[in-house]
Parts: structure tokens; sequence; C-alpha cells
């Protein structure tokens, strides 16, 4: 049974596993990968760039769902969230209403205002969707979904997605010679967009990130 994030103490390590063992292997690779120029090293980098994105995609996935569960475990009130997962809290309920008109949409307020004050229940299950194709603005939906400020991996958005071009054109059979220093660069860049994912999420956690923000008069 997979063990579930309830304390930051669980969730941290949790991440810190998942990273751990990914950073492992993915320096076993790279240390496979020839220095100088030959078709070994031309056939190690391109074997290596579809596990690089691999671990990119697998763990924003893991790290995110992770961090989803930990929140959604808390059960807060829907008053205490950000709005997001108040969205995720009543999204069967909010889908099974129809809003065509003033009545409706009376209804729909009122409904909204009621549930304001009522323990939430959000979904965690298939909320988190990778496409298979971790893009930029891909990730950046899922950042939003969590409730983590996307203008801090903004820098990383050219890298990513020279990252999933490559992995795609090596994974439908092209051929794409991949230059051993560009390569290098990706290898160490990608996983600290992966270090500065796990930061970011394990302070969002301390800080209780996920509740609004309270103004004090």
């Amino acid at each position: 049974m997979a063990r579930k994030a309830y304390t930051y103490d669980q969730l941290t390590n949790l991440i810190s596993e998942d990273f751990a063992w990914r950073r492992k292997e993915l320096k076993i690779i790279n240390d496979h990968v020839p220095i100088s120029p030959s078709l070994k090293q031309s056939a190690a980098l391109r074997f290596s760039v579809p596990i690089l994105y691999a671990h990119w995609e697998g763990f924003v996935k893991k790290s995110t769902e992770i961090y989803l569960e930990y929140v959604a475990k808390k059960f807060l009130n829907h008053n205490e969230l950000k709005p997001q997962f108040i969205a995720l809290s009543l999204s069967k309920k909010l889908g099974n209403l129809e809003i065509k008109n003033l009545e409706e949409k009376s209804k729909t307020v009122e409904f909204l205002i009621n549930e304001f004050k009522n323990k939430s229940n959000i979904l965690t299950t298939n909320v988190i969707q990778t496409k298979s194709n971790l893009r930029y603005n891909v990730f950046k939906e899922i950042l939003f979904v969590i409730g983590i400020d996307e203008t801090k991996f903004s820098q990383y958005e050219s890298l990513i997605n020279d990252l999933v071009d490559s992995r795609n054109n090596i994974a439908h059979g092209d051929y794409l010679r991949v230059d051993f220093n560009t390569y290098q660069i990706m290898f160490k860049e990608i996983q600290d967009v992966m270090l500065s994912l796990k930061t970011e999420i394990e302070n969002s956690a301390l800080s209780e990130d996920f509740k609004v923000k309270t103004i004090s008069a």
C-alpha cells in the first residue's frame, strides 16, 4: 500500500525519497556516456534523453500528487482554502449545476455561500495530468492546480520545451544528433528544476500556502 503524506515530515520524506532515486539513476546513466565523440557516445546520448524526460515527468507528477494529497487530508473548511482547492472540492457538485438564467445563477451563488463554511473534500485522483508531453504550458497548469507561483520557473521554459521536443523526436524513431555539451547542460538544469519544485512544495506545505491569506483590520 502506498504511503500517504498526512504530516509535513511524511510529505518531505516521500518527495525526498522520490527525488533521490531518480537523481541516482540519472547519474549512473550519465556516467556511462563516453566523453570522447564516437558512435557509442552518440547512441548513449540518444537513449539518455528519453530517460531524462521520463524522470522529469515522473517527478513532477509524483511530487505534486503527494502535495495535493497532503492538502486534501487537512480537510479544511472551504473558506480557509485558495480558490483552486475549493474548485477541486466542489467540482462534482458544480458540474451537476445548470446555469441558464438569473434564477439558476442565484441558486448557484446560494449553494456556494452555504458550502463556504463546510469541510472540503478535495479531489486527488486523476487531477494532475502531464498529458504525456510535459511542456512548460502543461507544467504551468499543474503549478496552478497546487497553488505555486509559476513565475519562479519561467526562466526554464525553453529548457523544458527543448527536452520534450528532443525526447519526442527520438521516441518517434527520428535521427537526432544530441550534442554532448548541450546534453550535459540539460542534464544539470532539468535536475535543478526538479530540485526547485521540491523546495517550493516543501516551503508551501510549511508556510501553509494552500490557505487563503486573511487581511487583518
